[in-house]
């Protein structure tokens, strides 16, 4: 529990529909989903995947990486998400988004926006393997602070990444409208404190 992380998203996230922040144990919660911040590997060994594996079963390891080897050719890139069961009713469904390839820092890459891009992007598009929609399954998610741990991300930065693939996801506020240069200057939220550089219209 991080109370900086907390804080960060309530700021960022303020006025969003739909989300709620929580600063107390995920497993605490009960919701259709909750989201793993693996390696690109499913190794779920380490950090928040540790806990999620102790809590809700080892078997779950064993079923991703035998759905990254039967659909992604064992790896699932960063940018990508799938989703497997569980076999636990406080989280039924588990959503695997890598932040990171093996863990390293990444404090200076757009991994938490196309993490979260790929968990939202899932979760409006996706479909389950007998083809049901999965926002007709999944209602709640929870998702832990991305990158936050060994990825060494700062919690204002994890929060802004993630508005913005809230943004682009559920508004459709897509940055490639605009010119080239503008488009590489708003990008320069995912990185800086400095607000001067900031052109989104986001806390």
């Amino acid at each position: 529990m991080n109370t900086k992380l907390t804080d960060a998203w309530s700021k960022v996230f303020e006025g969003v529909d739909n989300v709620e922040v929580r600063n107390q144990s995920i497993f605490d919660l009960s919701c259709d989903a909750i989201v793993s911040p693996a390696n690109s590997f499913g190794y779920m060994n380490g950090g928040i995947d540790f806990a999620i594996s102790k809590t809700l079963g080892w078997h779950i390891e064993k079923k991703l990486q035998q759905k990254l080897r039967d659909d992604y050719f064992g790896e699932l890139l960063v940018g990508q998400a799938t989703i497997v069961t569980t076999d636990h009713p406080q989280f039924p469904y588990l959503i695997s988004a890598p932040t990171m390839r093996t863990p390293m820092t990444i404090l200076r890459s757009p991994n938490i926006y196309l993490a979260t891009k790929a968990i939202l992007t899932l979760l409006l598009h996706g479909k389950l393997e007998d083809g049901t929609p999965l926002k007709e399954k999944i209602t709640s998610i929870a998702i832990p602070g991305l990158g936050t741990g060994v990825g060494q991300v700062p919690p204002l930065l994890c929060a802004r990444q993630m508005r913005i693939a809230w943004e682009d996801v559920f508004n459709e506020n897509y940055k490639t409208k605009e010119a080239w240069e503008e488009l590489c200057s708003n990008y320069a939220y995912f990185f800086t404190h400095d607000e001067k550089d900031l052109k989104y219209d986001i806390p």
